[in-house]
């Protein structure tokens, strides 16, 4: 007689299959970088598409002699145009049987992750904007991204030379992954009996893994740096806020239509943004110091 068991194979067309709640399979990106920056996106909120921002040239102060009239200087000043071009997008179209059929929220979860991705394009293009400065200001490390506090104290010192003070709150340190990791390792930065007590009587960066900040700026890491160990890369900056524009004509926003001719619903998401340096790359005027591998 044959074995009258009803197994999963057997009954699979009666047996449900479930899916739960999606998840990201990814690191969610926020805005960061742009918190760190000059930012003028209310002056483009209502049009143009380059916005033109005077540089006054520094003065110089003569001496007066008794009984001689004073001299009048004209300077040239100069200017930085901030040109919004960057427009970029994501599309999806989603029919509306994948809509009744899944058992998540399907839309809600892909404008999410649709959103992200274009936080994440506008931070990479700041960050290759600072990179790219290619400043008189630059430190090549000794050994592929690790650091000594001999090389940072270098850096900060080219800033001190252009008159930048670098502990007014508005001077950055951002690091690649590696670089970061090369820094936590400083006793200096890290240890608790170098370092001395956090501000407001915190938890050390062996405690927070943070560092928190050290000389005065706040460090942060970043893998838009790079710490692939590339000849000249640079793993990481120090940068003050002024040294970097941005404008933000549209900020990342998504909008959808349903589509009769698909039964389906259109979904895009875009921003458009613009960035430019402060300073010419290459000058030594350039608040941007960059340290790269070796």
């Amino acid at each position: 007689m044959a074995d009258g068991n009803v197994t999963p194979t057997t009954a699979a067309n009666f047996i449900p299959e479930l899916w739960r709640d999606a998840i990201l399979d990814y690191a969610e990106r926020k805005f960061d970088l742009k918190n760190r920056v000059l930012d003028f996106s209310s002056l483009m909120s209502e049009g143009g598409d380059i916005l033109h921002i005077p540089k006054v040239t520094e003065e110089t102060a003569a001496s007066k002699t008794a009984g001689t009239a004073v001299t009048y200087t004209n300077n040239t000043d100069g200017k930085v145009d901030l040109t919004v071009n960057q427009h970029h997008y994501e599309a999806k179209r989603i029919d509306d049987i994948v809509r009744v059929q899944a058992s998540y929220d399907l839309f809600s979860l892909y404008a999410k992750s649709m959103g992200y991705g274009l936080a994440k394009k506008v931070e990479n293009y700041l960050a290759v904007d600072i990179i790219q400065s290619a400043t008189a200001n630059d430190v090549t490390l000794s050994t592929d991204n690790t650091f000594t506090t001999a090389l940072v104290r270098s850096g900060m010192q080219k800033l001190l030379d252009i008159g930048v003070d670098y502990t007014d709150g508005d001077t950055h340190f951002y690091a690649s992954p590696a670089g970061y990791m090369s820094l936590m390792s400083l006793g200096e930065f890290s240890d608790f009996q170098e370092r001395g007590p956090e501000a407001g009587g915190g938890a050390g960066p062996n405690v927070t893994g943070q560092l928190g900040s050290i000389y005065g700026m706040p460090v942060y890491t970043s893998t838009d740096w790079d710490d692939d160990g590339g000849t000249g890369d640079e793993t990481a900056s120090i940068f003050t806020k002024d040294s970097v524009l941005l404008a933000m004509q549209m900020e990342p926003r998504v909008q959808s239509e349903y589509d009769i001719d698909h039964l389906a619903t259109s979904v895009v998401a875009d921003v458009l943004f613009g960035a430019s340096l402060t300073q010419a790359a290459g000058t030594a005027a350039g608040q941007i110091v960059n340290f790269a591998n070796p």
